[in-house]
């Protein structure tokens, strides 16, 4: 029978337990014991589990007390745990464990009581050990509690960002920043006046204004930012990624062994795109989503991965990357369902620039930019000569860009896609520009003599133009009216302007401003105006321009004739795509301050999917397999080897030539709307 613990002994037992020194504990020790997930702002719900998602857990312990590290930066996709790992288990760790001051930064009031509801407080209700340390009417109070949240030895400052008295006035021995890329450049940006100018001042970078703020504890102090990327060069977060030693997480290969680093080149699917996988960098190995449970695991915690630095030099700042490709199973998306998004978004710049940001954690940059070089498009140029129809080049458009002292036109050639579904093939046949004063009658008589021209395909077929589209914005409105509504024109001319907002095709079902009657009724057939998507036109022309330059020649969508001028190539790509103003902006440089190349093609590519035009598609407006098939009959005399039905062999037969589609009306040209 054990003797009787005495009263004595028991105080002293626990004496020695209040003044024993405390053990050291890392942030993920800290979470794993104490930590509670709650359904408010988890997937999971229930005890926190860092081996859950292996690649936070260095992450977070670089932000414990007795770690040498003092910058932490983390350059991520969107959703992969980081604000509930590093961010809120963090806080918990310095509010129980080591309690002292805390500035947390969101970028913006807004975004700082949203993120407090369904992130911060959670963990001061249901992690029973800080709702103890709070107190029942304490975690009441700090529930409502926008801006400060204290507690024994420790105080929480909520800031926004956009507000500059959010850093004035308050130390912080440790500070953290969410969603660092969507911080304004420089804070409290305003115009005052000082004596007759008006001086435009700022409170400075937000970055710098944070660091200000731990100036108290220059040997101990702790700074976490964290963000998704967004534009490169004007991205904070990769900024500050670029400025830490760059630790990206290394893989070991389950076949071969081999360590490597997760990258979106290397993720494949099947045609089907039922099934996605990895192949290993180093020898084709076969890596399957599945196998995430065997190389995710951190070495020293059963598995073999490992944060390895790019600059290893540099060790008070360390810098992560972390993409969607490391999502652990259940947690993120699957390597099939990143294949299925980008196969989905991969031909729209906007929305392409969200995938590589969101998912890759990565930079958005023009990519187009880098390919589409002039030298390198007149080195495409092909085995005809401007103004030649080449084959397979099997119907015309033209657009026409105005301009006040000239009128610049381009012929634009289709023919049928290499492959099913793939898209249609294009030969800029002719360029050129009519001079003279557009306020005239004798340019706009010119034109419709260059719009009548009878032009012979290569197989001494004549060919003529199956629409026109017209610039009506900007320049000569009234002059372009009056040269739409003329009644000697034989081929459909359309008045074009470029969309005021993100069309998601190439030109609008209805015109616009239609003329109408006395009675405010639309007159039928009289002029309107068809909006275009104009970038919509533009990241079909651009993306097929970079497309060609991994394709051979026989396999180009754009193509190019003998005999353009360089001034052409640099017209045409005078603009790129500027994400955040969501359009195209000019090219900086004087070689680029023409666009009319690029206006033209757009006009002329866009009328070709007029409603009434419809080419490649049927009269329901649906892709027809048997569109080019008969023009092909018509215009080059070709016959395709048809099964005779109720025979034994097979007989060539032609197909039927066209009714409307493969000619150009004449006639009636006002049932086209104009």
């Amino acid at each position: 029978m054990n003797a009787p613990v005495s009263a004595r002994h028991l105080m002293s037992a626990a004496a020695s337990r209040a003044v024993r020194p405390r053990g050291r504990l890392t942030v993920s020790q800290w979470a794993d014991n104490h930590r509670k997930l709650s359904s408010k702002g988890s997937n999971e719900v229930g005890n926190w589990r860092t081996a859950r998602n292996p690649i936070l857990r260095e992450i977070m312990d670089c932000l414990s007390l007795h770690s040498p590290v003092r910058e932490i930066t983390v350059m991520k996709s969107s959703q992969v745990g980081v604000t509930d790992g590093p961010f809120i288990c963090s806080l918990g760790y310095y509010m129980e464990y080591a309690p002292c001051p805390v500035m947390v930064f969101m970028p913006t009031l807004e975004a700082r009581d949203t993120w407090k509801v369904q992130k911060f407080n959670p963990l001061l209700t249901e992690t029973p050990i800080i709702r103890n340390i709070m107190g029942g009417l304490r975690s009441r109070d700090a529930q409502h509690s926008k801006d400060v949240i204290e507690g024994p030895g420790f105080i929480i400052f909520l800031a926004g960002g956009n507000s500059p008295n959010s850093y004035a006035q308050k130390s912080a021995k440790v500070v953290e920043a969410d969603d660092l890329d969507r911080f304004t450049d420089s804070v409290g940006e305003s115009t005052r006046k000082v004596g007759d100018q008006k001086v435009r001042t700022s409170e400075g970078d937000p970055v710098e204004l944070m660091r200000s703020r731990f100036k108290s504890f220059p040997n101990s102090y702790k700074f976490l930012k964290a963000s998704t990327p967004t534009i490169k060069d004007a991205s904070l977060i990769e900024r500050e990624f670029n400025s830490g030693d760059g630790r990206r997480y290394h893989i070991e290969c389950p076949s071969c062994g081999e360590f490597q680093v997760l990258k979106w080149s290397n993720v494949k699917a099947n045609v089907q795109m039922t099934e996605a996988w990895y192949v290993c960098e180093h020898n084709g190995c076969i890596i399957h989503h599945q196998d995430k449970a065997k190389f995710l695991p951190e070495m020293g915690h059963g598995g073999t991965a490992r944060w390895i630095p790019e600059r290893p030099e540099i060790t008070k700042h360390r810098s992560y990357h972390i993409s969607a490709l490391y999502a652990p199973i259940g947690l993120g998306p699957s390597w099939l369902d990143l294949m299925i998004h980008f196969k989905r978004v991969h031909k729209n710049p906007q929305q392409l620039m969200t995938f590589i940001n969101s998912n890759l954690g990565e930079c958005w940059e023009d990519r187009s930019a880098e390919k589409l070089k002039t030298n390198e498009l007149q080195k495409r140029a092909g085995n005809y000569t401007h103004g030649e129809i080449p084959p397979g080049c099997l119907v015309l458009t033209m657009g026409v860009d105005t301009q006040d002292k000239w009128l610049a036109y381009k012929w634009l050639g289709w023919g049928a896609p290499l492959t099913d579904g793939g898209p249609m093939r294009h030969w800029i046949i002719k360029y050129g520009a009519i001079l003279g004063d557009t306020t005239g009658y004798q340019v706009w008589d010119d034109l419709e003599a260059e719009i009548h021209l009878t032009m012979v395909n290569s197989y001494g077929k004549e060919m003529r133009l199956r629409a026109v589209g017209i610039d009506s914005r900007g320049h000569r409105g009234e002059q372009v009216k009056n040269f739409v509504m003329r009644p000697s024109l034989k081929v459909p001319v359309y008045a074009v302007q470029g969309s005021t907002t993100h069309m998601g095709r190439a030109i609008a079902q209805t015109g616009s401003y239609p003329n109408k009657g006395k009675t405010g009724k639309v007159i039928k057939h009289g002029y309107c105006t068809w909006n275009i998507g104009t970038e919509h036109c533009k990241d079909y022309l651009f993306g097929n321009l970079v497309a060609d330059a991994d394709r051979q020649q026989s396999e180009y969508v754009i193509n190019f004739p003998q005999g353009l001028e360089v001034e052409y190539y640099d017209g045409l790509i005078s603009e790129v795509y500027d994400p955040e103003k969501k359009r195209y902006i000019p090219r900086v440089g004087a070689k680029y301050k023409r666009n009319e190349p690029l206006d033209c093609f757009v006009y002329a590519w866009a009328i070709g999917q007029h409603r009434d035009i419809n080419i490649g598609r049927g009269r329901s407006g649906r892709p027809d397999p048997r569109y080019w098939e008969r023009l092909a009959v018509t215009l080059e005399g070709e016959y395709k080897v048809e099964k005779v039905e109720g025979a034994g062999e097979e007989k060539p037969r032609a197909i039927p030539a066209p009714m409307s589609d493969g000619k150009i009306s004449l006639g009636n040209s006002k049932r086209f709307g104009r």
